[in-house]
């Protein structure tokens, strides 16, 4: 009788120890959750057994290939390009160039006037004349601060133009790019126009004039 007993808990319990991993697993199994997640970009949202390479391919930098290598060609080494969150990884990775918008809790190791200009989402203001005018006044002062601290010099804007990567989709630079485009040929000249991706470099008189501004 006892050892019957022991049986039925046993059962009992291996068949709720099941049921938890079933329930707790469920949703890697459910097909409808994958666009929810990458549409709010959720880290979670490979952890789905539907979650296909297609999705790896469009939310990444491997269709933007060919327009890094022409790039790379075309930029001075070492200089800093300033670009949409998702794209200033790619770049990183891709180019020989510095970025400084990266998350900050992956620790953001510049100046204040850096992380003051990417906190307030001044490249994505450019609609507006305060927003714009704030960007020049920051390129001059950046400017002075470099070649004062001898660090990387601010060079480059790099515009994503992708419309399917989810990843670029929730930066406010993507969001406005066509605002960004219009307004930045103001204080930049267009260097290269790819299938994805738009390279400027800053105008001399942007940078040049620093200490006179200031």
């Amino acid at each position: 009788m006892a050892s019957s007993l022991r049986h039925v808990g046993a059962a009992i319990g291996l068949l709720l120890i099941v049921s938890m991993v079933v329930y707790d697993s469920s949703s890697h199994f459910d097909k409808g959750l994958i666009q929810v997640k990458r549409q709010n970009g959720s880290a979670q949202r490979n952890w789905n057994i539907f979650y296909g390479q297609r999705f790896v391919y469009y939310d990444g930098p491997f269709r933007y290939l060919e327009d890094l290598r022409s790039i790379g060609q075309l930029i001075e080494p070492r200089k800093l390009i300033l670009s949409d969150l998702a794209t200033s990884y790619y770049s990183s990775a891709a180019l020989p160039s510095y970025v400084s918008n990266i998350h900050r809790h992956q620790g953001r190791n510049h100046s204040f006037e850096w992380s003051e200009m990417l906190d307030k989402r001044v490249a994505c203001n450019f609609h507006q004349d305060d927003g714009l005018n704030e960007f020049k006044q920051f390129i001059a002062l950046e400017s002075l601060r470099s070649r004062e601290y001898k660090r990387p010099e601010f060079s480059y804007v790099l515009v994503n133009k992708d419309v399917n990567n989810r990843n670029v989709r929730l930066d406010c630079m993507w969001q406005r790019r066509a605002s960004l485009i219009e307004n930045i040929e103001k204080l930049a000249s267009e260097v290269y126009d790819g299938e994805y991706l738009r390279l400027y470099k800053l105008d001399s008189d942007s940078t040049s004039t620093a200490s006179e501004r200031h």
